[in-house]
């Protein structure tokens, strides 16, 4: 299935070079240097003692910048077995954590690109860390592989509060908001600090190291809402502890069908994070094309459904085709947001 991927590979590089050379240079290299780039692919591809498939990379390394554990790395691994019991290719999923996933990312988009290699990532390091971190790389480093999985952001309240509704909380006018944040840029924070501008109330983040602190501090009244995914909150909203009165999404999330969405309640609120495959943009583009047959069709499995249904998750609505155009959009637009929000 894949066997162009380190043949087609082998004129990107010239000779000996640690480091990308320009795109001029390499296609005036050519055959000169094919032979000594496939002996390179082939020894940084293939490791231990298995015998090489068809495509001469006996494995895919597929980068999870998160720890083990989490809902990253479950939908990776899944994605990961699907794919290599339908190629017949081994896919190793290697956990990078570090920096909400920008430095794993920082690595793929800056080394020479490996015809095996891919990086899951969500769109905040594109789209909002950019703003509060020092992030070497834009979308246009990277190709899109295969679009994965989106997750819905739900807005939460104390149920002892007594509000149900975005229109309750704009009622209480007075009132100093208090929000849970997981850090600056991400999108939960974003999706707060939006809404309550929307609804033109005086409210202030208070960061903490995760939406697990954060809940737990709504819980115990310290804070007045959270921004969470539906498997972060959706046992407190069943146990009546917490009300979800808002989903930051254009369409109501199947975990919380009675929960009406920000616009449904006329606040122009509407963020989700969604996850895709990629790699680094230098990759040749037939490569590029059998890896994303092998990805695409594991990521439209069945299997991978119901993976992504047990994490509260679904398939993200943005296609392979449109990720990058997708990313560039949303980091113009949340910079102007962050900036208008008095964030930056």
């Amino acid at each position: 299935m894949m066997k162009s991927i380190s043949r087609s590979y082998g004129s990107r590089y010239a000779a000996g070079a640690n480091a990308p050379i320009s795109r001029q240079v390499r296609k005036k290299a050519g055959a000169a240097f094919a032979a000594f780039a496939l002996v390179s692919v082939l020894a940084g591809c293939t490791s231990g003692s298995g015998g090489a498939s068809d495509s001469g990379c006996d494995q895919i390394d597929l980068i999870v910048p998160y720890s083990p554990g989490g809902s990253s790395d479950t939908a990776g691994r899944s994605l990961a077995k699907i794919a290599e019991d339908e190629s017949g290719i081994t896919v190793n999923v290697i956990n990078q954590p570090g920096a909400n996933g920008t430095t794993a990312a920082t690595k793929v988009a800056q080394k020479k690109p490996k015809a095996c290699e891919t990086i899951m990532l969500p769109n905040g390091p594109f789209t909002s860390m950019p703003f509060f971190q020092d992030v070497q790389f834009t979308p246009e480093d990277f190709a899109a592989v295969a679009s994965l999985n989106q997750e819905d952001i739900v807005f939460v309240v104390n149920s002892g509060s007594g509000w149900t509704s975005l229109d309750d909380l704009a009622s209480e006018k007075s009132h100093r908001f208090t929000y849970g944040t997981t850090g600056g840029g991400s999108y939960t924070q974003l999706a707060q600090a939006q809404t309550f501008d929307e609804l033109g109330l005086d409210a202030t983040g208070v960061p903490f190291e995760g939406n697990a602190p954060a809940l737990t501090a709504l819980l115990g009244n310290q804070v007045d809402a959270v921004a969470a995914h539906p498997g972060e909150v959706l046992q407190y909203v069943e146990s009546g502890d917490l009300t979800a009165v808002a989903v930051f999404s254009e369409e109501r999330s199947q975990y919380l069908k009675d929960v009406p969405t920000a616009l449904e309640q006329d606040v122009d609120v509407n963020m989700s994070i969604w996850k895709g495959l990629y790699v680094n943009d230098e990759l040749d583009e037939s490569a590029l094309t059998e890896l994303t047959d092998v990805f695409e069709k594991a990521a439209a499995s069945d299997e991978f459904l119901e993976t992504l249904d047990s994490l509260y998750s679904a398939r993200a609505a943005t296609r392979t085709g449109d990720m990058i155009s997708q990313l560039t959009k949303e980091r113009k637009t949340n910079e102007t947001l962050f900036e208008d929000l008095g964030l930056l």
